[in-house]
């Protein structure tokens, strides 16, 4: 594959008050509550709580808007990384000793959440499942992107320009989770034939630092590579981070996942040539929602796919993705 080619940089009028105003709003509050006289108490357990990610503020505004719409009485509870696995399995035990209604959990951990969370179902609560799988089939609910979908959406995006020369990296987030799992699987399903054209899988830890680095090292021992899927916040931004810092935006072709406004800004600039953008704030609101809805004994779906969306350039300033990409403007 050759060098990107040129594109033309949009500047649609009010993005950069937009994006300001998103930066503000964003992650206002992220712990206490907001009783009601509802009677029905939830808490939201995400895999971290972290002003710097856009997408966990995100979930955290959607549930927050559901908890408003609902009068339910909403805590969230959560740790400062998402590599934290026994700083949650603790808060898992004091949600649990507080006795809500329901938990909504984006568990840390593929094999080492489950016994925690089926303490949750053991102490009566019910438990709805966000974001991310456990090994065994617990909740009443499951609220998460498709990630085998939305890891295929990326390798389908560069598969035309793809050839036997091509070198392709992967920068992953925490290893052994479920949607780092699926996501590699979705980027495999999609390369088809071209699989092989992966020269190696890095991980981050969900920390933008160390995707740099993880991305320089890589791009060292692969000098030639000429593509880099980034599967979540920390991996794209760190990983986008390390070739525009190498001068190399317009060798290698990045399509990174999620939404934050840096990764906005980049794509804008041309280091990505298109994300995959979730819809955290669905998420969010659909995992408060089902928690309340199950607490009152309504029977509801099993598995509820909340959605992503490939982004370009050329498309970031359609009606659809401007609303995708900067919802707090809906929903003030």
């Amino acid at each position: 594959m050759g060098k990107k080619q040129n594109r033309k940089v949009f500047i649609a009028s009010g993005v950069a008050t937009i994006l300001m105003l998103l930066a503000i709003y964003s992650i206002s509050t992220y712990t206490g509550s907001a009783r009601t006289d509802a009677g029905i108490s939830v808490i939201l357990i995400p895999k971290v709580i972290d002003e710097d990610n856009d997408f966990w503020g995100a979930i955290t505004e959607g549930a927050r808007l559901a908890a408003q719409e609902k009068n339910i009485d909403l805590a969230i509870m959560g740790t400062a990384a998402e590599t934290d696995v026994n700083g949650q399995n603790r808060i898992i035990e004091e949600a649990i000793e507080k006795k809500p209604n329901a938990i909504v959990l984006a568990p840390s951990a593929y094999e080492e959440t489950v016994p925690y969370a089926r303490k949750i179902q053991e102490a009566g609560i019910k438990l709805v499942i966000i974001d991310s799988k456990l090994s065994e089939n617990l909740g009443a609910a499951f609220v998460a992107t498709d990630n085998v979908e939305g890891g295929r959406k990326m390798s389908e995006f560069v598969k035309d320009d793809i050839d036997e020369n091509s070198v392709i990296g992967i920068v992953g987030h925490v290893k052994g989770t479920s949607t780092a799992a699926e996501r590699e699987q979705g980027i495999r399903e999609g390369l088809g034939k071209y699989e092989s054209q992966i020269a190696d899988v890095v991980f981050c830890d969900s920390s933008y630092s160390k995707a740099f680095q993880v991305t320089c090292d890589m791009i060292e021992e692969h000098p030639d590579m000429n593509i880099i899927f980034g599967m979540n916040e920390y991996s794209a931004v760190g990983a986008a981070r390390a070739v525009k810092a190498l001068g190399l935006e317009q060798q290698i072709t990045m399509v990174g996942f999620d939404s934050s406004l840096e990764e906005v800004e980049m794509l804008e600039a041309g280091v990505f040539d298109a994300i995959v953008v979730q819809r955290p704030m669905n998420m969010g609101y659909l995992g408060v929602s089902m928690a309340y809805q199950i607490s009152l004994s309504t029977e509801m779906p099993q598995d509820i796919d909340s959605g992503s969306v490939l982004i370009t350039s050329d498309t970031i300033y359609t009606e659809e993705n401007q609303k995708l990409l900067f919802p707090f403007r809906e929903s003030n």
